[in-house]
């Protein structure tokens, strides 16, 4: 029994229970609503409602859906899995699975004739006008398959020439859709480009569905097989592969994988000045890394769904899939790379059929040739090359690096011969041995740093040497003991994270004299880490070296001074070095050129300072767009990190929040709190402790503060263990507690807390430091709240002037510690000064600062407040009115507001 429909057979459309399915259309609606499904899935529905109330065994569905030949194991009970999920629990029942023999749909099922299967399987011939369009001819079919029909066609009157993909049956048609949609992210996030096909039209009401393209040339593989390819020289086929490699790095650039490259999906023409143009076409099987940057641009989400964003895939050519996705893992940008580097290694050798077989080193004369191809297909995706930028420079380097190469060789030979004479001049003349000894040394010396600086191009080769450097020195010098002969450093117990670190630090100076850039790159390491430890002082010493070594060895542009600039920024803000940061930043920023927005470890870490810079200034919005950024680039340049990619999460959570959006800053700490992959494994409890602070404030700002109190004990309590009393984590969480205590009623526990908070704080930072004086700020607001008035106004008068110092004029968090200090005095009953200061305050800075969204309503409050106290009766109840019913609309309640309320009343009698 065949379970797929012959191409004559008539299409149906099915209604079963609260489910419908549009043979025709190939689309499932469940409830009236339109379900967002992968295709596979949708072909072993058909299937079964085809034989419904018969069994349809696991190989006919294999032979039907997968062509016998499925990519990865348990694709079939995985596809009935995401099925069943998508039909909903009542009718999921309906499909019965029978061990070891297949599935049934269960009845009823009704159906009615929505069409039928064209022959040909469009019933398409030269000649003839194309459906939809009369003014245009079919001409012959392009690259036919199993899959679609692809036609070229001509203009009738001007013959210019333009490619139809057709989708007769639905089928295809989320593919077309999804080309479709991906083309116009690509467009209005790079413009026209040479490189990418473009797509000018589309019909998806009617069959036969299609999308009408521009006509970009020959197929890569027609265009070999006339001989063009074999008539090109090696630097002609290595300009094709970078065109290939510019387009499908431009598409990373912008979050979307092809995931189908080869030779069949690259079209060549000949240029007007000579030469061959190359374009990427056919993003049908491609994949949005981001799909919320379509709501960004205002694109409608066609053949696009989150969670075939998230599933794993091994669509693609066989041949030209990673060996990653043939296991089952996602793709990702190195997949990408590793289709790239074997087309690279085809158009070489001149055979676009050619599989990258043992010994296919062999066809390749080329040894830095082969060196790029075999980091572009390395079987371990962590080994490849992390980016088409990375192979974009390997070839367009390859004379530098060839002549490099060379220079180091020839430099060898003369320190062998070096060598050679200090042996035969031993014995004859013993006193030049000193200084031919030393002369050796020189030449030793500078082909160590000669060799360092061409390692430097190769960038796979040059963090393979430093991992093995550091390996050795944290393995050797500091973790083996008493066991290592030249190891000073033993422990009677296990040792801390921070007593490694500190170790580390101690021995570092003068170890590697003779390799400054491999030290630099342990100080990064170091640097980081007590970064993380949020040991800002220490993590700015290191960085700060690093910065040094790599401005004394390296140009503006070199790829390691920028990541250490933008390191360094980092730790600099979290010091309130404000001014300091910006100028670095800028300066890294200059250097970097383009590369700071680009696909690339740059581009990711540009992104990571200015996002730390505004939020550190409490700019929120620019530090989201910057987090946000981040997160795109992240999910291509490092897909693995998960501690990176929580700590983005979080803060675009964390920004979320203080733009009044508590419900997103909810799901996004609940989603870090979900699991995998955001375990305590892969991003430690710190982490998942801050993920409980920010679900904690979110409920806090959706009017449920009770329920965020033990989200927000837990935080303490993981934070203490994790990190220790005076963190800055933990000392963050206990602060957020004691407010949350103070929106149930309970100010004295929440004065206490926050004592206890101000004084860990002068202990970690001392009284000058901005976390100290927003800690400050909190205290006077805790001590107003339980009548301390005369304490509270001293403590926000201090935190005023020395927010002033840190922060600067203009800064949220001045305006915050003025608007405390205001409503103290106005408790004092000094109106004068408090409305003075109320003048001085910003309500879109202090919102920011506060992260509750209110601050036109909290302002305006406020002013009226004070002009009541200053006898000014109708001005200050009219303010008032405008300030309840600004926050009636930033969502305060009646009961909120009740104060305000009573004062809006006129006076009795």
């Amino acid at each position: 029994m065949s379970t797929d429909p012959s191409s004559e057979s008539p299409l149906y459309r099915y209604r079963f229970g609260a489910s419908e399915f549009d043979e025709a259309r190939f689309e499932l609606t469940v409830d009236g609503q339109p379900v967002d499904l992968e295709h596979k899935p949708l072909q072993v529905l058909a299937a079964l409602l085809r034989h419904v109330g018969e069994v349809v065994t696991r190989d006919e569905l294999l032979d039907s859906v997968w062509a016998g030949r499925p990519a990865v194991d348990n694709v079939l009970p995985n596809a009935v899995a995401k099925l069943r999920k998508a039909l909903g629990p009542t009718q999921a029942e309906r499909i019965v699975t029978l061990p070891r023999l297949g599935y049934r749909l269960n009845g009823p099922v009704e159906r009615t004739a929505s069409g039928r299967r064209l022959a040909s399987r469009l019933q398409l011939d030269g000649a003839q006008a194309v459906p939809h369009r009369p003014d245009w001819v079919l001409e012959r079919q392009l690259n036919p398959s199993r899959a679609s029909e692809v036609w070229l066609a001509r203009h009738a009157r001007s013959r210019e020439p333009r490619v139809f993909k057709f989708a007769g049956d639905g089928e295809r048609l989320s593919m077309l859709k999804r080309e479709a949609t991906l083309h116009r992210v690509l467009t209005e996030s790079l413009g026209e480009r040479e490189d990418i096909a473009r797509v000018l039209d589309w019909n998806f009401e009617t069959p036969p569905f299609f999308l009408e393209c521009e006509y970009g040339g020959d197929s890569l593989q027609a265009w070999a097989e006339a001989g063009h390819l074999a008539a090109l020289d090696r630097d002609a086929r290595l300009a094709l592969c970078l065109g290939v490699a510019q387009a499908v790095s431009a598409a990373h650039g912008v979050g979307v994988l092809h995931k189908d490259i080869k030779p069949a999906n690259v079209l060549v023409a000949p240029r007007a000045e000579g030469g061959w143009r190359v374009r990427l076409t056919d993003f049908g099987s491609a994949r949005l890394l981001n799909p919320e940057r379509l709501a960004e641009l205002g694109i409608t989400r066609l053949g696009l769904t989150m969670t075939r964003a998230l599933d794993t895939d091994s669509s693609g050519t066989p041949l030209y899939l990673a060996p990653e996705l043939i296991a089952g893992q996602p793709p990702t940008v190195r997949s990408d790379v590793y289709a790239l580097g074997l087309l690279v290694y085809q158009l070489l050798v001149g055979d676009l059929k050619r599989p990258l077989a043992p010994g296919w080193e062999a066809a390749v004369d080329d040894t830095l040739l082969a060196q790029t191809i075999a980091a572009a297909t390395d079987v371990d995706p962590a080994r490849r090359l992390p980016s088409a930028g990375a192979l974009i420079e390997q070839i367009s380097t390859l004379e530098a690096r060839r002549e490099a190469v060379a220079q180091a060789l020839a430099r060898e030979q003369r320190l062998q011969a070096a060598e050679a004479a200090l042996a035969r001049s031993h014995a004859r003349r013993p006193w030049v041995v000193a200084a031919t000894a030393a002369l050796v040394l020189g030449l030793a010396a500078t082909l160590w740093q000669y060799r360092a600086a061409v390692a430097a191009r190769e960038q796979a080769v040059a963090q393979a040497a430093l991992a093995e450097e550091m390996n050795r020195f944290l393995n050797q010098d500091l973790l083996g003991g008493g066991r290592s002969r030249t190891a000073t450093i033993a422990y009677d117990r296990n040792p801390s994270l921070r007593e490694l670190l500190d170790a580390a630090r101690s021995r570092l100076d003068g170890r590697f004299a003779a390799a400054p850039l491999t030290e630099a790159g342990i100080r990064t390491t170091l640097g980081r880490a007590y970064r993380t430890l949020g040991d800002h002082a220490v993590a700015e010493a290191q960085l700060r070296r690093v910065v040094d070594i790599h401005r004394d060895l390296l140009p503006a542009d070199d790829e390691r001074r920028l990541l250490g600039e933008y390191d360094l920024v980092t730790v600099l803000v979290r010091l309130s070095r404000f001014d300091e940061a910006q100028a670095m930043l800028d300066a890294a920023d200059a250097a970097a050129g383009p590369r700071r927005s680009a696909v690339g470890e740059v581009g990711l870490r540009a992104q990571l300072a200015r996002g730390s810079y505004h939020f550190q200034r409490l700019q929120v919005q620019p530090a989201l767009d910057a987090y946000r950024a981040a997160e795109t680039l992240q999910r291509v340049v490092q897909p693995d990190d998960i501690p990176l990619a929580a700590h983005i999460r979080l803060t675009v959570g964390d920004a979320s929040l203080r733009l009044g959006e508590p419900a997103r800053a909810e799901a996004i700490a609940r989603e870090v709190l979900g699991g995998d992959p955001f375990t305590e494994g892969n991003v430690g409890l710190s982490t998942l402790a801050t993920a409980r602070r920010l679900l904690g404030n979110a409920l806090r700002n959706q009017g449920r503060p009770a329920e965020g109190i033990p989200h927000l004990e837990r935080a303490v309590a993981e934070q203490e263990r994790a990190r220790g009393p005076d963190d800055q984590s933990t000392i963050a969480a206990l602060s957020s507690l004691g407010y949350l205590y103070s929106l149930v009623g309970d100010v004295q526990k929440r004065a206490t807390l926050q004592r206890e908070v101000y004084a860990r704080s002068v202990r970690r930072w001392g009284e000058a430091n901005q976390y100290t004086l927003v800690e400050r700020i909190n205290l006077g607001d805790a001590e107003h709240e339980v009548g301390q008035l005369q304490v509270a106004e001293a403590h926000l008068a201090a935190a005023v002037a020395g927010l002033v110092v840190t922060a600067g004029e203009g800064s949220s968090l001045v305006d915050a510690a003025r608007y405390s200090h205001a409503e103290v005095l106005l408790s004092l009953g000094r109106h004068t000064q408090a409305l003075a200061l109320a003048e001085r305050i910003e309500a879109t800075r202090l919102a920011g600062a506060s992260a509750d969204a209110r601050g036109d309503g909290k302002l305006a409050a406020l002013r009226g407040r004070a002009l009541l106290g200053l006898g000014r009766a109708d001005e200050g109840r009219a303010t008032l009115r405008r300030a309840v019913e600004q926050l009636r609309a930033e969502g305060a309640d009646d009961e909120a507001l009740a104060p305000l309320l009573a004062l809006i009343a006129p006076p009795a009698g």
